[in-house]
């Protein structure tokens, strides 16, 4: 007889999803013990996963299969409170209950699901899931079933998306309802397992969702938030850019699989930033960085909508905000111009060229630069198209705008913790027309302002390649630099390719404690012994926006 309540109601439903009669799953009835659960939460997820591991150890392989087809419901559609059910040792060890110490000639079809559940599991929520730290035993269930000898089958691509995280905007009070979420079943296990470790947790975690404590999270939170409206500001930009070379070739190429994902991403922002926006009444600079950005995913979204149309005049009549005006002028960063006028800053083994007059700069940024090479930012400099564009370029972080008869290559990359080591500083120079290497250990003065020098040193080159490390140094002694993010941009006779930065913060007066390679080629395959660098280095300097910017002739 099942227990009265809202938890009779969810054990009934369990047993008639997967009662033996059913030919295959009532895919009905398991979204509706999921929305069942969702809606009422408390007990009902540890009860769900209980009963549901008793059925998939029925005798009747039926029973079976349809419970681990209703688990796996629960875990793609139930959040974190079935996760964190499905990590207890007590239900990891009931769902292999049935396995022998040593793997079976031939494994039962049940087995294969059991082991096809795990794999995905490990290969998904156990990796990217913002609670991954509470669902250790999973990973330990694997590695002990590997170690036995059982072999796991390869994970969808379908599957693994489902539980993976997506990037969909989320406002602050929608992560806010997650956290609560995990939070309240936190609460509920800890409370039943009645340690005195575990009601000591479940103490302070009340402290915390009653407001009597400082919730650490919220911060982390609005950052994430922070993070994902800048990202949505790079597609839109990058977006804007193709959609800019369609609107010159008259029309959208249907084939283009990008475009497309950008323009959907781009469309399912827009409604999610108009609820942030009303969330920040508050804060009028906020709300004025959110309506900017509102107004430029409406005018993307505008001129995707008429070239789709094939109206390519009116696409081109679009104003985007925020995106440069004098793309069209790229020629004027050319190999061929060194009519500039030189500067007295540092250079690349060369001089300076003052970016003052080259319509080009505004690739970077235009204004007002010190001798020094650093521009103080007229406007955001996390907001610059150029300087964050990084996030986009995925495996091959490459991009070429084209203009008319000539091509700029622009490759941004931002500073990043997952990044490769340091090279070290024994290198080595490649000579011009020959394939000897002499070695260099010093690095060379790149660009410096009072906060920030630049240097860097020439790995290797040979014939039309040549590998260069670019060194960070915090020059003040009391201020941090944060939210680094370095941008560079060659001539069109050349190829970039800029590597993940070591890292995005300097604490106050440290030398090269950052790095970040380019990897740049000749496109004709020349040799070649000088180059035209063009570089932003957008920062926050206790927190005050600050870019380092100019143009560098450059001996290699």
């Amino acid at each position: 007889m099942s227990p009265p309540g809202v938890s009779g109601k969810l054990l009934r439903r369990v047993r008639r999803a997967c009662r033996p009669s059913l030919d295959e799953p009532n895919i009905a009835l398991n979204l509706e013990i999921c929305d069942l659960i969702n809606q009422k939460q408390g007990n009902l997820p540890r009860e769900a996963a209980v009963a549901v591991v008793r059925l998939v150890n029925s005798r009747d392989p039926q029973i079976a299969e349809l419970a681990l087809t209703l688990l796996d419901y629960l875990v793609k559609n139930c959040g974190y409170p079935i996760h964190l059910q499905i990590s207890r040792k007590e239900f990891l060890n009931e769902l292999v209950k049935r396995f022998p110490e040593r793997p079976p000639a031939a494994y039962t079809r049940i087995q294969r699901l059991i082991l096809g559940e795990i794999a995905e599991w490990v290969q998904t929520i156990c990796r990217t899931s913002r609670y991954k730290e509470d669902l250790g035993y999973i990973r330990d269930m694997y590695r002990l079933l590997r170690s036995k000898g059982y072999d796991f089958p390869a994970v969808k691509s379908e599957d693994a998306a489902v539980l993976n995280p997506s990037d969909n905007l989320k406002s602050v009070e929608e992560l806010r309802e997650e956290e609560r979420v995990a939070q309240s079943a936190k609460l509920q296990e800890l409370i039943r397992r009645g340690r005195p470790q575990d009601l000591k947790k479940a103490n302070e975690m009340m402290k915390i969702m009653s407001g009597f404590k400082e919730d650490d999270e919220l911060e982390q939170t609005k950052k994430k938030v922070e993070s994902e409206l800048e990202k949505v500001g790079r597609k839109a930009d990058l977006l804007n850019e193709m959609l800019d070379n369609a609107t010159n070739a008259g029309k959208i190429d249907s084939e283009d699989d990008t475009l497309y994902d950008l323009i959907s991403a781009v469309r399912v922002a827009r409604p999610k930033l108009q609820k942030i926006i009303s969330e920040e009444s508050g804060d009028d600079d906020a709300v004025a960085k959110l309506l900017a950005l509102n107004d430029k995913l409406n005018a993307v979204l505008k001129k995707s909508d008429l070239l789709t149309g094939g109206h390519a005049a009116d696409a081109a009549q679009v104003k985007v905000p925020g995106s440069s005006d004098a793309v069209g002028d790229l020629i004027d960063f050319d190999d061929d111009d060194d009519s500039a006028p030189a500067d007295s800053g540092s250079a690349l083994g060369g001089s300076t060229i003052n970016p003052q007059n080259s319509v080009a700069f505004d690739l970077l940024g235009s204004g007002d630069t010190s001798s020094s090479g650093a521009k103080q930012p007229s406007v955001d400099p996390l907001a610059d198209l150029l300087g964050d564009l990084g996030d986009l370029s995925i495996g091959t972080p490459s991009t070429n705008v084209t203009t008319g008869s000539s091509t700029i290559a622009g490759v941004v990359s931002p500073m990043s913790s997952e990044s490769p080591a340091p090279v070290s500083d024994s290198v080595a120079l490649g000579v011009s027309g020959r394939s000897s290497f002499t070695a260099i250990r010093k690095p060379t003065p790149f660009s410096e302002s009072s906060n920030l020098k630049i240097t860097f040193t020439v790995n290797s080159k040979l014939g039309s390649n040549v590998d260069i490390t670019f060194h960070f140094s915090n020059l003040s002694i009391t201020k941090s630099i944060t939210n680094m993010q370095f941008s560079l941009a060659v001539t069109k006779r050349f190829q970039l390719l800029l590597q993940p930065a070591s890292g995005s913060d300097l604490k106050p007066g440290v030398t090269d404690g950052l790095t970040q390679v380019a990897h740049i080629t000749q496109r004709e395959n020349q040799q070649f012994d000088s180059l035209k660098l063009k570089f932003k280095c957008s920062y926050k300097l206790d927190g005050v926006g600050t870019v380092d910017s100019g143009m560098v002739s450059a001996s290699v």
